[in-house]
């Protein structure tokens, strides 16, 4: 599944066969979240650098826009390019770091080729979701767990939780223009809670569809998110905003313990 492109970078063919085994994974786990059934044909190639230097000469001559304004290069670990149709990036200092780090970018790259357009926050929250499967967590990624939902419930105590509405019709430019330490804890949330139930994985499946329908015209803009949610979740949003703050205390709490 997996074409790789190889610079300064050597790897063997287990670690080949291991990654190429953890993306039909991601591949399938896609499929069931989303319900579709993707093309034989349907690949992902992979560039991976050996050295920093290598990476970052590439990514400066050929990333038309990093994920974020407010990150340097030296932040990004790496990245998708829906141009390319490619994911990039260099060995990283830690092989499980490498291995989450392909996960999120082959999400992006998964639902690059299955989907016409999405909204910013799902397309992130979905790749901070499956990118730490259970069977890969080690020290590191239960410590960044705790850290996520650590920020969460500090957020939702502070009262300082971005507004429901605003936040899930953030366009890239607005997405990409706030501060990644909260935008990418926050989607990942409001997208556990709508992975959390038949009833919600419905919902979240029915707006992929809406943002699927070709736009009527050239030049009209992207279908209003939090309105179609409004309109399809049970008890609207501000049901839902309810249900949120809640799981984001539920989920602190099962994972930190209660205060």
């Amino acid at each position: 599944m997996c074409r790789f492109a190889l610079h300064q970078y050597v790897l063997p063919k287990a670690n080949e066969d291991k990654i190429n085994l953890i993306v039909a994974d991601l591949l399938r786990r896609h499929e069931e979240a989303f319900n579709f059934t993707a093309s034989t044909n349907l690949h992902v190639r992979i560039r991976i650098f050996g050295t920093f230097d290598g990476y970052r000469s590439f990514a400066l001559t050929n990333h038309n826009g990093f994920e974020h304004e407010s990150l340097s290069l030296s932040n990004l670990a790496g990245y998708f390019s829906p141009r390319d149709n490619e994911v990039v990036t260099w060995r990283q200092r830690d092989p499980t770091y490498l291995a989450n780090n392909i996960l999120h970018e082959c999400s992006h790259a998964i639902m690059h080729q299955q989907f016409r357009e999405l909204p910013i926050w799902l397309d992130e929250g979905c790749a901070v979701y499956f990118s730490f499967p259970v069977y890969m967590r080690d020290a590191h990624e239960d410590l960044a767990l705790r850290s996520r939902w650590f920020e969460l419930r500090k957020w939702l105590q502070e009262g300082s939780l971005p507004e429901l509405r605003q936040f899930l019709n953030n366009s890239p430019q607005e997405f990409r223009r706030e501060d990644p330490q909260m935008t990418y804890p926050v989607s990942w949330s409001v997208f556990q809670l709508l992975m959390s139930t038949p009833e919600n994985r419905r919902v979240l499946n029915g707006l992929v569809a809406e943002y699927q329908k070709p736009a009527i015209k050239p030049g009209v803009k992207s279908p209003d998110c939090a309105e179609i949610l409004n309109k399809s979740y049970p008890g609207g949003l501000a049901r839902m905003d309810k249900d949120w703050r809640s799981w984001i205390a539920r989920g602190s709490a099962n994972v930190l313990g209660i205060q």
